[in-house]
């Protein structure tokens, strides 16, 4: 037995779909202070959030998630890799990932309301990640000449990208098997 996801939040109070998208956003700030320093662009845990997210609050809220984080790094707050914020930050050379990941998060979360199996969720996220990436190079191409932006921007990223899908599909499946117990604990009760 296993709990539906992402969380049907759509009938939900507004406090609680609130509480979800200003949630997500904490966790997505919380990710982006895990950061290797590379060029041009660090590495970071945003990605793995990001997936997360996305399969358990849905497109929708992950988007709205995603876009109130990026709406914090543009007011100044250090909600970027390396406490970075600002406009600065925000439209620097990592402008194409983090718009990226919006859409992203909000094409994998719509998709893993489909699939929820480890594979599944995997080749989902692997798809998020080039979609990120995509952007991300297309974002260094007003920086560096496409094939430096590529071997700058995306190479270093695959191995990363393979493993935070890995790690998101299974963080994924634990969650739905702690809300289907959770579920059988007070259907028992």
């Amino acid at each position: 037995m296993t709990a539906a996801l992402p969380l049907r939040l759509t009938t939900a109070p507004f406090w609680a779909r609130l509480a979800a998208v200003a949630g997500g956003a904490g966790v997505m700030a919380l990710a982006s202070q895990a950061a290797i320093p590379m060029q041009p662009v660090p590495l970071t845990l945003q990605t793995l959030a990001l997936f997360v997210l996305a399969a358990v609050l849905g497109g929708s809220l992950t988007l709205r998630a995603v876009l109130i984080w990026l709406t914090a790094a543009a007011l100044g707050a250090p909600v970027l890799a390396d406490g970075e914020g600002g406009a600065a930050a925000l439209f620097g050379p990592a402008q194409g990932y983090l718009f990226g990941m919006a859409v992203a998060g909000a094409l994998a979360g719509h998709a893993a309301a489909r699939r929820q199996d480890v594979a599944g969720l995997f080749a989902i996220f692997l798809v998020g990640h080039a979609v990120v990436l995509a952007v991300g190079w297309l974002g260094l191409l007003e920086r560096l000449p496409p094939r430096e932006a590529f071997v700058a921007g995306v190479l270093p990223f695959l191995p990363g990208a393979a493993l935070k899908s890995l790690a998101a599909a299974g963080l994924v499946r634990l969650v739905a098997l702690a809300l289907a117990r959770h579920a059988a604990l007070r259907a028992d009760a």
